[in-house]
């Protein structure tokens, strides 16, 4: 038991450790996907500001481009109050900056968002806030560092000049000034790719951790399995080595009693007739020890022998007429067939005979009944006597148990054995009314 909950301890800890991992894997996956995103998102951001160029407006831009026209859902601009100043498809009326990040000094905002419902991804961007340099009538602010208030008068100087050249081309002044006074730019665009691999995931994820959970728990089986299989092949080793010494025990002790039973012969012939009672004793137990010797052998040899086809009820008539003196197999059955060897055959059912005429019961009712269903052929030995305990149904089959007081308890275990290795079963039941039904199943053979 303690090794069981190891393995299922070990099992557990290692689809923990690979849960982890493939969550790490996905997590990972999705932040890649997630990149790619906000790169086109960036491009396109980029795009539109390089539109501007050449368009009035936003809009005009991407009206007259249709990549970027069925890439984006709308775009907005709004001031530092969150009022709207430009809007271009579906965008908030009004969007404020409250609870954004600051804006650090020369460094640009950006933010993203999903939006499932629409399968898209926001990006929220606040420009820098370029201030322009004061003109130079409105003079320089005082600066304690000269090579500071050089570069000013420098910048402002060239911007001067940038205004008083109509040889540069100068942007359009509309969008200028709305991109001077926004102080965020809402960008929404379609991400249909985005969306159809985060679902993916979504789905994958699950299945992906069950596959993992079955494969751990299916290898963690097989090395169960495989530990109980060595287990049974050294118990098999130590069964082999038991039954030589068993067998040769067997055979050993066969040869002292029939020179004992000789012995008993010669005396029954000299003794009155007074002492012939002990004698009688000694041959009684003399013949439940060789019963016992032939029983043993009957469990060590080969359960398997030579199978043939053969006809159950025949043999079972010749089985009930020498231990009860009469047939004891129902009409209608000759047509049935079953292939095992009819050594084997015999011995299962004068085992079952037995107990059944040393069950209690009147031996008048005892009777066996044969019938093919679903593929098998059922022989009951059916009797009247007093019934199987269910203290004792647990351990009916177990060798040397018995509950008799001359048993040997090792009939059943090798019926068990025989019927096992024949492709069958052995089953007792309580009888409807009293007694014991015992069913040997076996596979029905086609003749």
């Amino acid at each position: 038991m303690k090794g069981y909950k190891a393995s299922a301890a070990i099992a557990i800890l290692v689809f923990i450790l690979l849960s982890i991992a493939n969550g790490t894997i996905f997590r990972g996956q999705g932040l890649l996907y997630r990149l790619e995103s906000r790169n086109e998102a960036e491009q396109t951001m980029n795009a539109l500001f390089t539109s501007q160029r050449v368009y009035d407006d936003f809009g005009s831009a991407i009206e007259q481009n249709a990549a970027l026209k069925d890439r984006i859902l709308g775009l907005g601009l709004y001031d530092i109050q969150g009022k709207g100043l430009y809007s271009w498809g579906e965008v908030p009326a009004a969007y404020s900056a409250a609870g954004l990040p600051a804006q650090d000094e020369g460094n640009q905002v950006r933010l993203y968002s999903e939006n499932e419902k629409n399968r898209s991804l926001v990006l929220i961007l606040r420009p820098t806030r370029m201030i322009p340099p004061p003109h130079p009538s409105e003079g320089f602010p005082a600066y304690t560092d000269a090579a500071a208030a050089e570069k000013m008068a420098i910048e402002a100087a060239a911007a001067t000049a940038y205004e008083a050249d109509d040889s540069f081309p100068k942007p359009r002044s509309l969008m200028l000034e709305l991109l001077r006074d926004s102080d965020v730019v809402f960008l929404e665009l379609r991400q249909p790719e985005l969306w159809r691999k985060t679902y993916l995931m979504r789905i994958l994820f699950p299945i992906v951790e069950i596959i993992l959970a079955g494969l751990v728990f299916f290898i963690r089986l097989l090395l169960v399995r495989n530990r109980e299989f060595l287990d049974r092949l050294e118990k098999q080793k130590s069964l082999v080595v038991l039954g030589t010494a068993a067998s040769t025990l067997a055979h050993e002790i066969k040869n002292p009693l029939l020179a004992i039973r000789l012995q008993t012969s010669i005396l029954e012939k000299t003794l009155p007739e007074e002492s012939k009672m002990e004698v009688g004793i000694i041959n009684t137990e003399v013949e439940r020890l060789s019963r016992l010797t032939t029983r043993v052998n009957d469990y060590l040899r080969d359960p398997k022998g030579f199978p043939s086809l053969l006809d159950p009820a025949e043999i079972a008539s010749e089985a009930g007429l020498r231990l009860c003196g009469r047939s004891l197999v129902e009409a209608g059955t000759s047509d049935l067939r079953i292939l095992i060897d009819p050594e084997r055959y015999r011995s299962i059912l004068e085992n079952l005979l037995r107990n059944a005429i040393e069950s209690g019961g009147n031996p008048e009712e005892i009777r066996i009944a044969m019938e093919a269903r679903n593929g098998k052929v059922n022989i009951d030995v059916l009797d009247r006597g007093k019934g199987i305990a269910p203290a004792d149904k647990a351990r009916i089959f177990d060798p040397f148990f018995t509950t008799k007081s001359q048993g040997t308890g090792i009939g059943l275990a090798i019926c068990v054995r025989f019927a096992k290795e024949a492709g069958g079963t052995i089953s007792l039941e309580r009888r409807e009314g009293g007694g014991t039904l015992a069913r040997l199943a076996l596979p029905e053979a086609v003749s």
